[in-house]
């Protein structure tokens, strides 16, 4: 009988520890034909606002400052709306992926 090696769930492998370095350097927002390109701090407050109105299942005007200014967005169950998280590029720096999406 052979022994089976376990895997603790609190400790990853390497491997798996190298995949998760990726940090969050932006949100992308598609609403309504448009979208709105985020700093990480506008996107959480807005996609933390998103999920008690959703979860409350009531519509509120919700304020989004993007790369290109300010929005009101209208945020209910029966309005569309998608937020992407957007992490470093590969082998990039995280200014590069910044730049790259008009944020620096």
């Amino acid at each position: 009988m052979t022994d089976t090696p376990t895997v603790d769930a609190e400790v990853l492998p390497d491997a798996e520890v190298a995949g998760l370095s990726a940090k969050t350097v932006a949100h992308v927002i598609h609403y309504r034909r448009k979208t709105y390109v985020t700093k990480p701090a506008e996107g959480y407050a807005l996609l933390k606002r998103v999920r008690t109105l959703l979860r409350d299942g009531t519509t509120d005007l919700v304020p989004l400052v993007h790369r290109d200014g300010f929005v009101w967005l209208a945020v209910g169950p029966s309005i569309p709306i998608a937020i992407d998280e957007i992490e470093t590029d590969a082998g990039h720096s995280e200014k590069h992926t910044l730049k790259r999406l008009g944020l620096d």
